[in-house]
């Protein structure tokens, strides 16, 4: 296993850098904050070099390299991923440099090497960091790389507890190369035309996984009738939950609404016995007129989390007014927890703070998933009269289905 940077080759260690390994670990800084990795002869690093390799597995992953510059090939300090006991075995990274190379962005450099490695090449799809408050200067790396606080916690280390400072970081966006910039990694496509180039694989995409019991479940959750109800489906995409809602209603009416044409083709495509249930409308459910006290039902599912708080609000007002007394909303939707909605919102005031100024809400395909709570909240905010939450486990434990009620 071998990573490149600009400056640095990540590489296992081998028995001829027992040497450098045992320096680096003796180092002051170093030593200081990491005293449980401090190797005091060349051959405790030669025994430690060898212990990694029978440790290190690229499956956990568990994995610890050396930090080898490009420019003299010293081994300057060591990076890596591994499970932390300590913190449920979460998986951790790890990284120092020898005093004498520090703060010349080794670490940053190296650390994002690890974190590409980690999301892309092991599959993985969090990280864990634990750092001692009084360490400013690791403190800064992690926080530079995109991690976000979450609390501080009391842990066993070198045969005492010591206080560590605990942070996260979620994999968002597919990271394409070892020296990856947040800057860069996601440009968003207007809305209609992200969903346009998807359609023909919007179906496979959605339904992988446990997809396709997610729209079941969805289905599942509307009332059982024979009636000519009337229900509004926004953001419907090609309507993959349409089958599933008239299984339990099988006279309802649907009215699709979506800004994409070519979602739109495709739905009309999947239901051709049904063209006479359907009403297609080709608008983006922010600016679209809501008929008044016309539903007896509005869905959405997987799309509201394109939005920001007060643009959800406006969308749900217009949908409380579109409801007849009694009617409900159900709502499917990529929940997250508060450190990954705090990464995400992030996320997105990085990439809305580089697009024209007069865009507008909804223009964009731009993810910005809340927590349980918030969605909860924003519901009651605008209107509806209690929240039900029905299901909290759909997109493999990312999502949600809530109904509220007029």
């Amino acid at each position: 296993m071998i990573i490149e940077t600009t400056r640095l080759v990540l590489r296992p260690f081998i028995e001829s850098d027992a040497k450098a390994a045992c320096h680096n670990s003796k180092q002051p800084i170093v030593a200081h904050f990491m005293s449980d990795m401090v190797l005091d002869t060349t051959e405790d690093a030669r025994k430690w070099i060898s212990w990694l390799g029978t440790k290190c597995n690229i499956h956990e992953p568990c994995q610890v390299l050396a930090i080898e510059r490009k420019t003299d090939h010293a081994v300057i300090g060591l990076v890596g991923v591994a499970p932390k006991k300590e913190i449920s075995s979460e998986i951790e990274i790890l990284f120092s440099i020898s005093d004498e190379y520090q703060n010349q962005g080794h670490a940053t450099e190296a650390a994002k090497a690890m974190i590409w490695w980690t999301f892309e090449k092991a599959g993985q799809d969090v990280l864990s960091a634990i750092v001692k408050p009084e360490n400013k200067a690791s403190r800064r790396v992690i926080e530079k790389l995109g991690f976000i606080y979450c609390d501080t916690r009391v842990l066993p280390y070198d045969g005492n507890d010591c206080t560590f400072d605990y942070f996260r970081f979620y994999h968002t966006d597919y990271l394409p190369e070892p020296e990856w910039d947040a800057q860069n990694i996601y440009k968003p496509e207007p809305m209609a035309a992200f969903f346009d180039s998807r359609a023909d694989g919007y179906n496979a995409h959605m339904l992988r996984d446990s997809g396709e019991e997610d729209y079941k479940k969805l289905g599942s959750h509307f009332p059982k009738t024979n009636e000519a109800i009337q229900i509004l489906d926004i953001g419907c995409g090609t309507g993959i939950e349409l089958d599933y809602i008239w299984e339990q209603a099988p006279h309802a009416h649907i009215t699709c609404v979506d800004v994409s044409r070519g979602m739109l083709h495709l739905l009309l495509q999947n239901h051709p016995g049904n063209h006479d249930r359907i009403t297609i409308v080709e608008a983006s459910y922010i600016d679209w007129l809501y008929p008044k006290n016309v539903f007896d039902i509005v869905v959405s599912n997987m799309t509201m989390h394109h939005y920001w708080p007060d643009e959800k609000i406006k969308v749900y007002r217009k949908i409380l007014g579109s409801l007849k007394t009694g009617g409900s909303y159900i709502e499917g939707d990529f929940i997250v927890d508060a450190i990954a909605a705090e990464l995400y919102k992030r996320r997105y005031e990085l990439i809305t703070a580089n697009l024209p100024d007069k865009t507008k809400a909804g223009e964009y395909h731009i993810d910005i998933p809340f927590t349980l709570e918030v969605q909860e909240k924003l519901l009651l905010d605008a209107g509806f009269s209690s929240v039900e939450v029905l299901d909290d486990r759909i997109n493999s434990g990312n999502g949600a289905v809530l109904k509220v009620r007029k």
